[in-house]
C-alpha cells in the first residue's frame, strides 16, 4: 500500500493475478483430445476410476460391482468437471439426477450408462430421529398414495421435468401449530434444487409443504451439505428430512425411513468424446464469460443468492469482530493476572481454543453445545468464531503491553497514580496503538475463514456458490466470482484499517 492509502503492488498483482486465471481457465479447458463419440456400457467403467457423493449408496455399488474404491465429492459439480478433464472415468448417482446434468447447456458431450435394475436398484426415502414422527407422515403418505396426488407429483416433478422448468405449486399452510423443521441437500434434482430467486424446489420439497400443510404446520427448509443432513436430524436439529436418501441396512441402525416414495436405478455419467474444435468454440472466453454470466447469475436471479450470501458472511465477520473484542479484553485479564487460577485458566482456554481447527470448534459449538437449543445458526457460528477472535485479541494485546517501557510505569507510579490509573493513561494506549495492526489483519482473516459456516446449514458467500454450481455443473465461475468478491473485500479493509491507524498514529504522535 501508497502511503496515502491507495492500492499497492501487492494489492494490484493479486487482482491481475485472478483476471489473469479468469482468461487462462477456458483456453486450458479448451484443450482436450479430438475423438469421435462413443457410447459406452456399465460394464466397461469395472475397475475404473469412478466417483460417487459423499454418504450415497452408490458407494457400495462400486466397490461390490466395479470392483474397485470410488473417489468421493461433497457435490456433483467438482465430479462432473473431473469427467470433463479425464481425471474421473465416470460418475456414478442416480439416473433421474443425472438426467437434468446433460441437458444443461454445454453438457451435450456427456451421457449416461445405466446399471441394469437386475444387479441394483435402491428404494428411496426420508427419515426422522423419531417413531411418532415417522408414523405421522407414513399415515400422510399413504393416504396421498391412495389419493393419486403422490403420482401425479411424480409426472410433474420427475418424468416431465427433465429440464428443471417446473414452477412450484403454492400448498396454503397455515402453521397454527408451528413449523416443521425440515432437513434438506441441494443438487438432487428433480427431487430438490435450487430455482427461481434461489427458491427450493422438486418432488420432495412439494411433498414436504404438503405434509406440514396436513400438520396444520409451515414448512421450514434447513439447506446444507447431504453428508451433514443425517448428524443434524440425529441432534433434533430438525424434525424430519424429506429428500430422496437410500434405504440401506446400516443406515436403519442410525436413523427410522418413512414409507419408500421411489424405486431409484443408477447410472454411471461419462464423457462422450468430441472434436477439439468443437470444445475450442464452446470455451471461447467472450462466449464463454456471457454464457456463464447468464446461466449463473441472470437465470432464476441467481444473483440474488450472492448478495444475501455477502450480507450473512459480513453480518458473521462484523457481530465476531465486536463480541470477540469484548471477550478478548476478559482473556487478557486472566492472562496478565499475577494469580496462578486465573492466569491458569487463561492460558488454558487459549491453548485449547488455538489448537483445534476452525471448522472442528464450529461443528463442536454446533452438534454439541448448542445441540438442543433452538438458537439462530448464524449466532452459533458467532459464538464459535467470538471465541477464535477473542483468544487471537487477549494474546495479541497481552503481547503489546509487554512491549511498554517499565520505565514510563515507574514513572507514572512515581507521580501518584494508581496501578488501575497507570494502567489506563499509560499502559493500554500504547498497547492497543501497537495492537492495531494486527487486530485489523485478524478482521482480514475472519472475513475469509467465514467460508466454512455452510457446515452447519448457513447460506454464507461459499455456500451461495455451491448452490449456483450444484444447478449449473459450473466448476469455474462461481469460484472464480466469490474470490474476487473476497478479494475486493479484503482489500477494501486493508486500505481502511491501514487509513485508520495511520490517523491513530498520527494523532499520537502530535500529542
Amino acid at each position: 500500500m501508497s502511503k496515502k492509502g491507495t492500492p499497492g503492488p501487492a494489492y494490484w498483482f493479486r487482482i491481475i493475478l485472478l483476471l489473469s486465471a479468469l482468461m487462462i481457465v477456458p483456453f486450458v479447458t479448451a484443450s482436450a483430445e479430438s475423438a469421435e463419440t462413443v457410447t459406452r456400457s456399465y460394464d466397461e467403467f469395472i475397475g475404473k476410476n469412478i466417483g460417487v457423493l459423499v454418504g450415497s449408496v452408490q458407494d457400495a455399488i462400486t466397490q461390490e460391482h466395479f470392483d474397485t474404491l470410488p473417489l468421493y465429492y461433497s457435490n456433483p459439480a467438482s465430479a462432473i468437471e473431473d469427467v470433463r478433464q479425464h481425471r474421473l472415468d465416470g460418475y456414478m448417482n442416480d439416473i433421474l439426477v443425472l438426467l437434468p446434468i446433460i441437458n444443461e447447456p454445454g453438457n451435450d458431450v456427456l451421457a449416461i450408462a445405466p446399471i441394469p435394475k437386475e444387479i441394483f436398484t435402491s428404494e428411496v426415502a426420508g427419515f426422522a430421529a423419531k417413531q411418532d414422527m415417522v408414523d405421522r407422515y407414513n399415515a400422510f403418505f399413504l393416504n396421498a398414495v391412495s389419493a393419486g396426488i403422490i403420482d401425479d407429483m411424480l409426472d410433474y416433478w420427475v418424468y416431465d421435468n427433465l429440464e428443471l422448468n417446473a414452477a412450484i405449486r403454492e400448498i396454503p399452510q397455515s402453521g397454527e401449530n408451528g413449523k416443521l423443521l425440515i432437513a434438506v441437500s441441494t443438487g438432487l434434482p428433480p427431487f430438490i434444487y435450487t430455482g427461481d430467486n434461489g427458491r427450493l424446489e422438486g418432488f420432495c420439497i412439494e411433498l414436504a409443504m404438503r405434509f406440514a400443510a396436513h400438520e396444520g404446520m409451515e414448512a421450514h427448509f434447513i439447506d446444507m451439505d447431504l453428508s451433514g443432513v443425517i448428524p443434524f436430524v440425529l441432534s433434533d436439529k430438525a424434525d424430519i428430512s424429506i429428500m430422496p436418501l437410500a434405504v440401506t441396512e446400516e443406515r436403519k441402525n442410525s436413523v427410522i425411513f418413512t414409507e419408500p416414495f421411489f424405486q431409484a436405478q443408477s447410472g454411471i455419467i461419462y464423457l462422450q468424446q468430441v472434436s477439439h474444435e468443437q470444445i475450442r468454440g464452446d470455451f471461447f472466453l467472450i462466449k464463454w464469460l456471457k454464457n456463464a454470466i447468464e446461466r449463473n447469475l441472470l437465470t432464476d436471479h441467481r444473483w440474488k443468492m450472492v448478495v444475501h450470501g455477502l450480507g450473512v458472511t459480513m453480518a458473521i465477520a462484523f457481530l465476531s469482530q465486536i463480541f470477540g473484542t469484548i471477550f478478548g479484553c476478559f482473556i487478557c485479564f486472566l492472562i496478565t493476572r499475577r494469580k496462578k487460577l486465573p492466569l491458569g485458566i487463561g492460558n488454558a482456554f487459549c491453548g485449547m481454543i488455538r489448537g483445534t481447527p476452525a471448522v472442528v470448534l464450529l461443528m463442536i459449538t454446533y452438534y454439541i453445545i448448542f445441540r438442543d437449543s433452538q438458537i439462530s445458526n448464524v449466532l452459533i457460528a458467532v459464538f464459535s468464531f467470538t471465541m477464535i477472535v477473542g483468544v487471537s485479541v487477549a494474546q495479541c494485546l497481552k503481547g503489546a503491553i509487554d512491549t511498554v517501557a517499565p520505565v514510563e510505569i515507574e514513572a507514572a507510579r512515581s507521580l501518584g497514580f494508581s496501578s488501575a490509573g497507570t494502567f489506563i493513561t499509560v499502559t493500554l494506549p500504547q498497547a492497543v496503538r501497537r495492537a492495531l495492526p494486527s487486530y485489523t489483519n485478524g478482521f482480514v482473516e475472519l472475513v475469509k475463514s467465514t467460508a466454512i459456516v455452510g457446515y452447519i446449514a448457513i447460506q454464507d458467500l461459499t455456500r451461495a456458490a455451491d448452490i449456483i454450481r450444484s444447478r449449473t455443473y459450473d466448476p469455474y465461475f462461481p469460484l472464480l466470482l466469490i474470490s474476487l468478491i473476497y478479494l475486493l473485500i479484503t482489500s477494501l479493509c486493508v486500505i481502511l484499517f491501514k487509513h485508520i491507524v495511520r490517523k491513530i498514529n498520527k494523532g499520537s504522535d502530535e500529542f
